[in-house]
Formats: structure tokens, sequence, C-alpha cells
């Protein structure tokens, strides 16, 4: 039986600019894949603030769970490649403290944009994958 679609500018109760349709499906993970599981671990959790459901040392697969998102690592059997393919936006009422806190947890600066309308930094994690931090 198809789920009736809720549409309207305030559907899912955010502001925002055009319609939002509620579905029946939302984005559980991102997921990250890794040659280090133990060090992505140890970065995430302490930037995000987030709980592995395991820290068995022969987990080839995690989940790191909070209360509004989770993250998964998965150990790759290859060499990890094709950097830039897909990255996160993490946002920030207090952006400059939070890239300091980052960089303190291991992240590296790749680079800041200041317009204002719209500025961010773009960080590393300890295995190179870029994010960013957005000022909102």
């Amino acid at each position: 039986m198809p789920v009736r679609a809720e549409t309207g500018r305030y559907a899912l109760g955010l502001p925002c600019c055009g319609t939002l349709t509620r579905v029946s499906i939302r984005l559980g993970s991102t997921v990250i894949n890794c040659a280090d599981i133990e060090t992505m671990t140890d970065f995430w959790t302490e930037a995000l603030g987030l709980v592995p459901n395991s820290r068995d040392a022969s987990d080839d697969f995690r989940v790191l769970r909070g209360e509004r998102v989770n993250l998964s690592l998965q150990l790759a059997k290859t060499p990890v490649s094709a950097r830039d393919q897909m990255h996160l936006d993490l946002y920030s009422d207090d952006g400059q403290v939070q890239v300091d806190r980052l960089v303190a947890l291991g992240a590296t600066r790749v680079r800041e944009v200041n317009d204002p309308d719209d500025t961010y930094v773009v960080l590393r994690d300890p295995e190179g994958n870029e994010f960013c931090v957005c000022w909102v």
C-alpha cells in the first residue's frame, strides 16, 4: 500500500525555499571507506559526539550512532581512492571553534572560503577525506 506523501513548504517542520515532500525513506548513514577503522573511529566519534556500535578488533564495518545522525565506517579491501566523489558538510553556529577542535583531533586544513553568503572551511580527516565546516 503506498504511503501518502505530505507536501507543502513546511511539511517536515523545517523552513525552506520550495516544497518539501514527506517520504517513507530517509538517509540512514553516510559510509566512509577507510584503511584504518580504529583511527577513523577515534576521530569521528570525538568530532561529532557519536558512539560506535562496536570496538571489536575484527570489525570491518561500524556504525557510529548519534542522536540525529549516523556515520558508518567500512574497512576497504583495496586502497581508498577516488576522493571528492562525496563529502560531508558539517553545520555549526560556532564554526571557528569547531574547526580548531577538529584540527586538534587530527584534521588538517585545506582552504577557507569567506563569502558573506557562504563561509566554510575545508578540512581533511586523518585518512585524507575532505569535509567542510559551514557557518550557519
